[in-house]
């Protein structure tokens, strides 16, 4: 695989493993919905898809057109509750509760509970993303987890609380009919020890957002969209994808995921740990609280000003980007200033005006933080060839030198971003990460 393609599937698997839920932004027909299928096929096992053996699945992995741990739903404009996400309760013609493909992809992952699931939704600013996708959005920030034990809220409230009673005033189990609808091909008499402690859970708790399930958005900005919400985007890893590389396509060689995730980094993928306090140790905590602090200095007094969310995806961004790759902390904390700071940054040049006795706006203020603090942390010390050792004035051997070699800054996509978000500010008067 070629290094950029590398750089960029790390990036993703550090943003799953940092939270499960990813946008990806661009212009139509670049791949979006494809990324997110080609991972399912880089993670679904033979026993799921139903294979004798791992070479059996490895001769057809990329041809599967819908892995079993894969779904994808396209968002209507229509949709301005969360029916169409959750489903309903009805009488007609009966009581029962109607569940979506959503739902049932969810109840689906629960019942493998170590292979990564893979929702898509597409175009999935075509409606009001805080009206239909409201309990997600609560639920992924409730995320906890105790030893092996891992819970959210619900999305649907347990299952015993829709029973009813019936004209003759008798009560009725809906939560038996619920789980029976979702967890299909199981009765009493064979049902396996875990599918029968799921039923209870379902029963019990509700359905709760498993942690083996990844959602990731694709995301058109256009006249028939709707624009995102710091809510939406202070939950979201976001990633913007509007470079189109024809000669790659002409050779076929345009997929960024060409073969198979390991057996640990697909562990790693659904084992994440949710608390920056149990990864610290493992980075430099210091330097990028450091680092958010200088920014939120430059945020202070305004609407884009960073909360403890964003301090402790940075930690967990940083140690889930040593898992997959090798790259120094400047690298990667450029990657979430990116996907997580200049993602919140929208507005006129009043509002991004840093007071009313200057034309410097915030994005200056934020490029000044990053070449103070990514750049001189972006270039690792390379040590010299130690050279013999020389006699000084008074006849002594002087010990090698010890100077370094300064490599070549990697270039920091964050200023790049910056560059092209004052360039639209100043064409348009506005400016959106979403350009």
């Amino acid at each position: 695989m070629k290094e950029q393609s590398e750089d960029t599937i790390c990036q993703y698997l550090s943003a799953i493993r940092t939270k499960p839920f990813l946008l990806l932004a661009g212009i139509s027909g670049t791949g979006k919905s494809r990324i997110v299928r080609k991972l399912a096929q880089a993670t679904t096992t033979f026993e799921l898809e139903g294979y004798a053996n791992i070479e059996e699945l490895n001769a057809n992995r990329w041809d599967l057109h819908k892995p079993a741990n894969f779904e994808i739903i396209q968002v209507k404009p229509n949709w301005h509750n969360s029916m169409d996400v959750v489903g309903y309760q009805t009488n007609i013609p009966t009581p029962r509760y109607v569940f979506t493909p959503f739902v049932e992809f969810i109840a689906k992952a629960w019942q493998h509970p170590t292979v990564p699931f893979f929702l898509c939704l597409d175009e999935m600013n075509l409606a009001p993303v805080e009206e239909y996708f409201a309990e997600f959005l609560s639920a992924i920030e409730s995320r906890s987890k105790k030893g092996n034990t891992y819970e959210t809220d619900p999305i649907i409230k347990p299952f015993k609380d829709f029973n009813y009673e019936n004209e003759q005033g008798k009560k009725c189990s809906l939560a038996e009919d619920m789980v029976n609808l979702l967890l299909p091909g199981y009765n009493a008499g064979n049902m396996p020890q875990h599918i029968i402690e799921l039923s209870k859970r379902f029963k019990e708790k509700g359905l709760t957002l498993p942690e083996n399930l990844v959602v990731i958005g694709t995301v058109n900005m256009d006249e028939t969209t709707f624009s995102f919400s710091r809510k939406v985007l202070d939950r979201a890893m976001s990633f913007e994808m509007n470079e189109v590389d024809y000669d790659s396509f002409l050779e076929d060689t345009a997929d960024i995921i060409t073969e198979p995730l390991t057996a640990k980094a697909s562990t790693l993928l659904v084992d994440r740990p949710i608390k920056a306090q149990d990864v610290k140790d493992k980075v430099d905590a210091d330097f990028i609280v450091s680092y958010l602090k200088a920014v939120n200095e430059k945020l202070d007094n305004t609407p884009f000003k960073l909360g403890y969310r964003a301090a402790n995806e940075a930690i967990l961004y940083v140690a889930a980007s040593q898992n997959f790759c090798q790259k120094n902390i400047a690298s990667v904390i450029d990657e979430f200033t990116t996907m997580k700071i200049l993602s919140r940054i929208e507005g006129d040049t009043t509002k991004l005006r840093v007071d009313d006795n200057s034309d410097k706006t915030i994005l200056d203020e934020l490029e000044t933080v990053i070449n103070d603090f990514l750049k001189p942390a972006n270039k690792p010390a390379v040590p010299q060839e130690e050279q013999p050792a020389e006699e000084n004035a008074n006849g002594e051997d002087n010990a090698p030198v010890e100077d370094v070699v300064v490599a070549a800054p990697v270039e920091l996509k964050s200023l790049d971003k910056i560059k092209r978000m004052k360039e639209q500010l100043k064409r348009n008067s506005f400016v959106s990460y979403w350009d």
